[in-house]
């Protein structure tokens, strides 16, 4: 099995198993603390210390970047224990994509914030990435990855084009 694989298998595991794709709820459900505090550039960080696991969400950020850096982190949750146990794992920008762990954090949490059946939806209605993300109120670049990975399962996605800009670097 691929690691994409995996990782969708994962996150539709825990959708399914506690009803919700809401981040927060996830991380209580499994255990995960949510803290909010002021993190300066930082947008969150995700800690595994004496078995607790935390969720540190940067407490300036709006709501819709909140509730993606806590799918974020709760990727890393699900993912990257043993990372964690390690290191603390950092945001400072969300898409280094030079990143192994942080690539598929983001994919996680592609996962967990967008669902096939709306994406699929939105571009057979004609939608470009740009209007999906303003729609379901998501970054672009969370939409983008989460086409590539759709394109990349089967889905036959031609109405929509992912941008030729390197913005995930």
């Amino acid at each position: 099995m691929a690691k994409r694989d995996f990782i969708k298998n994962t996150a539709e595991s825990l959708i399914k198993k506690y009803d919700t794709r809401d981040p927060f709820e996830l991380c209580k459900a499994v255990g995960v603390y949510v803290v909010f505090a002021d993190l300066g550039s930082l947008k969150g960080m995700y800690k595994y210390l004496k078995k607790n696991r935390f969720a540190i969400i940067n407490e300036q950020l709006d709501s819709d970047t909140k509730r993606l850096v806590c799918a974020h982190e709760l990727g890393h949750d699900q993912l990257h224990q043993e990372i964690a146990k390690l290191i603390c794992l950092q945001e400072f920008a969300l898409y280094d994509m030079k990143n192994r762990p942080e690539y598929e954090a983001n994919l996680f949490a592609a996962e967990i914030l967008l669902p096939d059946d709306r994406i699929l939806t939105h571009a057979h209605e004609g939608y470009d990435i740009e209007q999906i993300a303003k729609e379901l109120s998501i970054d672009i670049n969370l939409v983008a990855l989460k086409v590539s990975s759709m394109k990349l399962n089967g889905h036959i996605l031609n109405d929509i084009h992912l941008p030729k800009l390197n913005f995930l670097k």
